[in-house]
């Protein structure tokens, strides 16, 4: 991906990123210890996986909006077999850590346009913020179908989550397994049902 500017959304990058974080720390707030061993809609992934995938997804992020190369080298060098290792013994706590690391590494940014490098390439830090955001809200619905949980999220950020992902996955990123193949839903189905098809999943 290049280092292209904030595209295929209207909203905000820095909203966008603070209402999935709402969102997702809440979902994970709802998760009980006992429930981290059930399955989720990521196959690969039981919920505490899940959990650990983008919890260590925010450590990166954190690492590279604030320019930290040694703290992300760090992080993939001690990337788990499992991710769900990550969070150690308290899953909440873990998560709490690393997106207190990513607000703040957010709040640093200053210019949305300014070149940053994470670990899959260079790109500004709107796009990292959209990127990230994205997958997050996905993630969400995976916690909430796999714990039970409500998710209802605003229909503007789902929209504007599916404008960006609309561009951004391709042929090779499905290939690659980062998404399944797309999922045909209904022409009157919800804005989160055509995002989940979208992303592979079946709503």
């Amino acid at each position: 991906m290049g280092s292209g500017g904030i595209r295929g959304n209207a909203m905000d990058p820095k909203e966008q990123f603070s209402q999935v974080t709402d969102l997702l720390s809440a979902l994970v707030d709802g998760t009980d210890a006992g429930q981290l061993g059930d399955d989720t809609p990521c196959s690969d992934f039981d919920v505490r996986d899940l959990i650990g995938h983008f919890t260590l997804g925010r450590f990166l992020f954190a690492a590279g909006l604030s320019g930290d190369k040694a703290r992300g080298e760090e992080l993939i060098g001690g990337m788990p077999a499992r991710l769900g290792d990550v969070l150690g013994d308290d899953h909440r706590a873990t998560y709490r850590n690393a997106s207190t690391e990513l607000d703040s590494a957010v709040d640093s940014v200053g210019d949305l346009e300014e070149v940053v490098s994470l670990i899959f390439g260079d790109m500004s830090a709107g796009v990292a913020l959209q990127t990230i955001s994205a997958d997050n809200l996905v993630h969400c619905w995976d916690l909430a179908r796999s714990t039970g949980q409500d998710f209802d999220p605003p229909v503007d950020l789902v929209e504007a989550t599916t404008a960006f992902f609309s561009g951004f996955i391709t042929d090779d990123s499905r290939a690659g397994g980062m998404f399944g193949p797309e999922v045909e839903v209904p022409d009157d189905a919800s804005a989160l049902d055509r995002l989940l098809g979208l992303c592979g999943r079946t709503p």
